[in-house]
């Protein structure tokens, strides 16, 4: 019987700020699988990059 895949990841944009602005300079996929854990485990120039790595590293087995 197959374990259960409980991996949980999100992404976060990672800021660079300057006077007057707070520009998007990439994104962070973070595994939140145990909440008191938080990990960053890849960062990417484009949002859409982060979700495809957060989608795949939920998939990947433990």
């Amino acid at each position: 019987m197959p374990k259960a895949n409980n991996k949980q990841a999100r992404i976060e944009p990672i800021y660079e700020a300057d006077d007057l602005h707070q520009n998007v300079i990439g994104w962070h996929v973070i595994d939140e699988t145990e909440p008191e854990n938080e990990v960053v485990v890849s960062e990417h120039e484009t949002q859409q990059e982060a979700i495809e790595a957060a989608k795949e590293f939920e998939q990947r087995e433990i």
